[in-house]
């Protein structure tokens, strides 16, 4: 028979090993999510149709997807996909996987209007769980050169009536400069700040310092060939702290050549937490550490939350305890 001291510490056990669930289940159910646009490999021309893709994915099972997608109407035409619909330059998004899946892929077919740059961004996405629950909330872009006008062009060739076999051999001969003529950037600028170090073609690292009410970078990358793919990831819009943007030139050949820069937003304000480190000279460094301010109330959102779950449950397992202390008393009492 299970008296009642041993029935008390079983809840009390109980309750105390469900507490401490809690707080870590909070801490640790936080999934993400990813996206990333795959542009022609190749500039497009006017009047030519294109097909851009996106793929989203998280670490775990993809409900649906809810997004937004900007694009410059000045330079290329919406015409159709299966996943979005709208036009000029916002498309509205709304999808989910054939499968179940942690990943799922959009298609949208542009036409080229007018020679230049197109950006096409990411904006207000949302992946959802099977569940409705929030995933994450990925940002990307990529930029579509539209080259100009097609042109057709003819090949005569003289046939005669000659078996010798004739063999032709292409020399690639190195730019008299040093850079290469394809796979790789000859220049790249940015709207706010300035690259360090100077950019140079095989220097694949930079930094951009800007003011904390700097709250969007371009950057903008020119390629060797016509003919390179060019695969930007990251927003131009900047958080307070780091923003990695990556730039990826890729020959016909298939050698790929990938440019990181970080761009670092000052904080400004509260935001701002200075820290002073002295060096041996005796001289003083000082440092603005940035915190991401929604990522810090999400975690105290959920830290709250755990610690008001754990103090309902100790309070119960106190009550329970001094219930079963008075019933003791008096049975002693009616012992005696």
């Amino acid at each position: 028979m299970i008296t009642k001291t041993k029935l008390v510490k079983r809840i009390f056990s109980s309750l105390l090993t469900a507490a401490l669930a809690v707080p870590m289940t909070a801490l640790t159910a936080h999934a993400t999510g990813e996206a990333f646009f795959y542009p022609p490999k190749n500039p497009v021309m006017t009047d030519q149709q294109f097909e851009v893709s996106v793929t989203f994915s998280a670490d775990s099972e993809i409900g649906s997807v809810q997004a937004n997608i900007a694009y410059d109407d000045s330079v290329i035409e919406f015409v159709s996909s299966d996943n979005a619909s709208g036009g000029g330059g916002v498309l509205t998004v709304n999808g989910f996987p054939d499968t179940p899946s942690s990943e799922v892929d959009f298609s949208f077919t542009f036409k080229g209007l007018s020679a230049g740059n197109a950006n096409i961004s990411l904006q207000s996405c949302q992946i959802y769980s099977p569940d409705s629950e929030l995933i994450g909330s990925p940002t990307a872009y990529c930029v579509i050169t539209v080259g100009g006008d097609k042109v057709e062009t003819k090949t005569e060739t003289e046939t005669t009536t000659t078996t010798e076999k004739t063999t032709t051999t292409t020399t690639k001969t190195a730019p008299s400069n040093g850079i290469p003529d394809k796979g790789v950037l000859t220049a790249l600028t940015v709207d706010n700040g300035e690259l360090s170090p100077a950019f140079a073609y095989n220097v694949y690292n930079y930094t951009v310092n800007v003011d904390n009410s700097v709250t969007n970078v371009e950057i903008e990358g020119t390629t060797a060939s016509p003919s390179d793919y060019v695969w930007y990831t990251g927003t131009s819009e900047c958080q307070v702290g780091e923003n990695v943007r990556t730039i990826t030139v890729t020959d016909v050949d298939g050698n790929a050549a990938t440019y990181t820069v970080t761009i670092i937003r000052a904080a400004g304000g509260d935001e701002q937490q200075t820290q002073t480190v002295q060096k041996k000279d005796g001289s003083d460094t000082s440092s603005a550490v940035s915190k991401n301010a929604n990522v810090m109330d999400q975690y105290k959102k959920m830290l709250n939350t755990a610690l008001a779950i754990v103090l309902i449950v100790l309070v119960i397992a106190l009550v329970v305890i001094i219930i079963w202390i008075r019933g003791k008393i008096k049975g002693g009492k009616k012992d005696k």
